[in-house]
């Protein structure tokens, strides 16, 4: 997934508080920060949940440095920090306004926008991509207007279950979401 910042991303208050704060390595920081969100699978809810020697080798920073870096942006409400008492916990970063840097996700609209995006997103290969099961489903999605919400809805399904994450597979967890939809809005 790519990395979309606003328009006026370099003048928001944040921003020149990091750079002045820390400098261009602190603005390089943050942007490193920000292509963690655009790389997490909960992108949406703006969520990176990783061990902290992680966060530390992706903003290239020391344990001393990530502290201060994060807290200073805890601080300034452009995120938030949990992380659970025992050791080696992973460090959880919740992105205040995580739509402001995300692409608009797109209704597709072809099959081929479909094989794309799990070719992008999931790793699905060209053969994959080309059997003619999976393109039939992918045709379904685009007649019954899926969007890529309700797809990653359906992912994360998966990924709790243990399910692979394959067009079969996802096609009967987006049933499940849709019908969690429809339950919903008829409260």
């Amino acid at each position: 997934m790519s990395l979309r910042l606003p328009p006026d991303f370099f003048a928001l208050p944040v921003v020149l508080k990091v750079e002045q704060r820390f400098g261009a390595a602190g603005f390089a920081r943050l942007i490193k920060l920000l292509e963690q969100f655009a790389a997490s699978p909960s992108r949406a809810s703006g969520v990176v949940e990783q061990a902290a020697s992680d966060w530390r080798s992706a903003l290239q920073v020391g344990p001393l440095e990530l502290n201060v870096f994060l807290a200073y942006l805890e601080t300034a409400g452009f995120l938030a920090l949990e992380q659970a008492a025992e050791p080696g916990s992973p460090l959880r970063v919740t992105l205040a306004e995580c739509a402001a840097f995300l692409p608009p996700l797109q209704l597709p609209g072809v099959a081929n926008d479909w094989r794309q995006w799990f070719a992008a997103e999931l790793c699905l290969s060209e053969v994959q991509g080309k059997d003619p099961y999976n393109q039939s489903l992918f045709r379904r999605w685009c007649a019954t207007n899926v969007t890529i919400e309700e797809m990653n809805a359906a992912i994360e399904l998966a990924v709790k279950a243990g399910t692979t994450l394959t067009p079969p597979n996802l096609h009967a967890l987006l049933m499940t979401v849709r019908k969690e939809k429809l339950d919903v809005a008829r409260r």
